[in-house]
């Protein structure tokens, strides 16, 4: 359907499987960069092929020979799917562009100066999580809000608790990939998070802050196909996050002992014991205040009714003096 492009200044890997919908608007998202110089390589992760070479072709006259499409028999992952993308094509950097996610029109122009004039191995840019639903063949946006806002650049320190750094929002350098090897085709989800690790350990990522420049798409209530992979496939990422911690953890014990592991799990074992005396501390205070609370509104239970009563007998008395006066009246009358 399309050749490999000779050299490109950005490889554009776009992963995708049964979701015409939605890689009709990225496959639009990326002709829309403002920077040109990139190779598109689609890879049809086990998915229809149909919808995939129709939709190319629909763009093929702006397309031209910026594109290459891959199908995969059956499904192989996303990592594989990354690596194959990578493969076939030849390029100075590389970005993974999902077939749900997006970019401003800048993010290239911006992001390769970026890279041309720094010495960083890669850059993250500010992304925005743009919340959506399906209908059809429509896309209803739902919401937008900012992820991790608090990030104002990327460090491994950051990175070693969860992903700072989504595909969508990193363009980095292709040599990369001839130093600490492709993404990790054994796991089922957090390749991305897990190839970063890799690479905040040797070297440093740039970031572009202020106006996002890339877009985290979210489906919430939607499953299979049309899902987004972080939130239909939560458990399969929270198994693979633990996997790769656990995994790391061997190698260090390996190479340095368990010794600093041990007191480290100690140390944290107290703090989370001390943390507990406190909550269970400030349960026993709370649960005492609120006893007391109850005991008040129970006292000014018995004062108010207390007042009332005193004042209904006042009352009763006045009215009976003033009785008791005007019948002396009459009578002295």
């Amino acid at each position: 359907m399309s050749e490999q492009h000779p050299t490109a200044k950005v490889a554009v890997i776009m992963r995708t499987k049964d979701r015409p919908v939605l890689l009709r608007r990225a496959i639009e998202d990326v002709l829309q960069q403002g920077l040109q110089d990139w190779h598109l390589v689609v890879v049809n992760d086990g998915g229809s092929r149909g919808h995939v070479d129709a939709l190319v072709d629909a763009a093929s006259s702006r397309l031209r020979n910026r594109v290459t499409v891959l199908h995969h028999g059956t499904s192989r992952g996303m990592e594989a799917a990354s690596n194959a993308g990578i493969a076939a094509s030849t390029s100075d950097y590389v970005a993974v562009h999902d077939d749900d996610d997006s970019w401003h029109p800048d993010f290239l122009s911006r992001t390769v100066h970026y890279l041309d004039t720094r010495p960083e191995a890669g850059v993250g840019v500010r992304t925005e999580i743009v919340h959506e639903r399906l209908e059809g063949d429509d896309i209803i946006e739902t919401g937008r809000e900012l992820f991790s806002p608090e990030i104002r650049e990327l460090m491994l320190s950051d990175a070693l608790r969860f992903n700072r750094c989504v595909p969508i929002g990193l363009l980095y350098r292709r040599e990369l990939h001839t130093e600490v090897g492709g993404y990790d085709e054994t796991l089922g989800a957090v390749g991305d998070w897990e190839f970063q690790l890799r690479v905040l350990q040797r070297h440093t990522l740039g970031f572009i802050d202020g106006e996002p420049l890339a877009f985290w798409h979210h489906r919430h209530d939607a499953q299979g196909p049309s899902g987004n992979s972080f939130l239909a496939g939560k458990n399969q990422h929270l198994y693979y996050d633990k996997y790769v911690r656990e995994r790391h953890l061997h190698e260090y014990a390996a190479a340095h002992g368990l010794g600093a592991l041990l007191y480290l799990a100690g140390e944290g074992k107290e703090q989370a014991d001390h943390l507990n005396q406190r909550m269970n501390y400030s349960e026993e205070l709370l649960h005492d205040l609120r006893a007391r609370s109850d005991r008040m509104e129970e006292s000014l239970r018995h004062l108010e009714a207390a007042v009332s009563d005193a004042s209904l007998v006042s009352l009763l008395r006045r009215r009976y003096r003033r009785l008791k006066d005007r019948v002396r009246a009459r009578r002295a009358g």
